[in-house]
């Protein structure tokens, strides 16, 4: 039987719930095509956050890095200020991991219902790529932007 390693990060909110049903949904496709998955989890997110102080170290990234796929839940938490996990975790390791885009694949099943009337899985088979220079970002979106004129950069944003 083949064996895999997956290091978990279930993450924050409604994350571990998630993660926990995908990993269930992953061991029973071992069961069914032969192969095994050994969880390795990790504590970070908001309550490893607030009992310890430590975010993710370079040494924890290190270690990641030793993996060819890491299962990461969302990332976030009321009780923190705002951006401290977001950037502290999941950008630490966007950017260690030099993972510059969002990839969202997006398909109809069939069987599914869609709201969009008649569409079938022909219609609906796309990936977005989505850059990332915003939000938590702008940092990266301000060194892309530089030189422009503040008005301009209002304009940018502004709703359409």
């Amino acid at each position: 039987m083949v064996q895999y390693k997956i290091p978990v990060i279930p993450g924050d909110g409604i994350g571990p719930e998630i993660v926990a049903e995908g990993c269930k949904v992953i061991d029973a496709a071992g069961e069914r095509f032969g192969f095994d998955v050994e969880w390795i989890h990790y504590p970070h997110g908001a309550d490893h956050y607030l009992a310890t102080g430590e975010l993710i170290s370079e040494d924890v990234l290190r270690e990641l890095a030793e993996y060819p796929v890491i299962y990461l839940g969302s990332v976030g938490d009321d009780r923190v200020k705002p951006g401290v996990l977001e950037k502290g975790i999941l950008l630490a390791m966007r950017f260690y991991f030099d993972q510059y885009i969002n990839l969202r694949p997006v398909k109809l099943l069939g069987g599914v219902w869609t709201p969009l009337e008649g569409k079938t899985p022909d219609d609906i088979d796309f990936v977005v790529v989505r850059e990332n220079t915003e939000d938590f970002y702008i940092g990266i979106g301000n060194r892309v932007k530089e030189g422009r004129s503040k008005d301009l950069l209002e304009v940018h944003r502004s709703p359409v």
